[in-house]
């Protein structure tokens, strides 16, 4: 049975999130005034701010990082003054991590940005966004389980 949708359209496709990818980059052309992270650090601030207080090692495992790199990606952040370390109140062994005000000013800024230039690119017609979203949410967890 030949594959719904052919190869040519999966890469086109692939290349438009890519191009999409680099229009709102927040240290492209359209550069915002927030604390510059790497790729890394990026990846590490998103699991951290949509899970404040999960450890040090339940980042690494949910971002697929080698604990090092995850680790050195922290160290970075805290300095940065992007991320809290804390004790767990319940197990004091524990560091459990945290967004601070400056990240999520930093946040705040960077989504502004990204629905300004949505918006604008749009034109107004904002229909089957929605389902675009799904879409794409569906084949983030698709690659992230492979």
């Amino acid at each position: 049975m030949a594959p719904a949708v052919s190869d040519d359209a999966l890469a086109e496709f692939a290349d438009v999130v890519l191009r999409i990818g680099r229009e709102v980059d927040p240290h492209g052309p359209h550069a915002l005034d927030i604390v510059p992270l790497t790729g890394t650090e990026a990846l590490v601030m998103r699991w951290v701010h949509r899970n404040p207080g999960a450890s040090p090692s339940a980042v690494a495992e949910s971002t697929a990082l080698q604990r090092s790199n995850c680790s050195v990606a922290l160290r970075s952040l805290v300095a940065k003054g992007m991320v809290e370390r804390r004790t767990d109140p319940e197990d004091a062994r524990t560091v459990q991590l945290h967004p601070t005000p400056l990240a999520h000013d930093s946040i705040a800024r960077l989504h502004a940005h990204w629905a300004g230039r949505l918006r604008a690119a749009l034109g107004g017609d904002e229909g089957g966004l929605d389902a675009a979203a799904a879409l794409l949410a569906r084949i983030d967890d698709g690659l992230r389980r492979s």
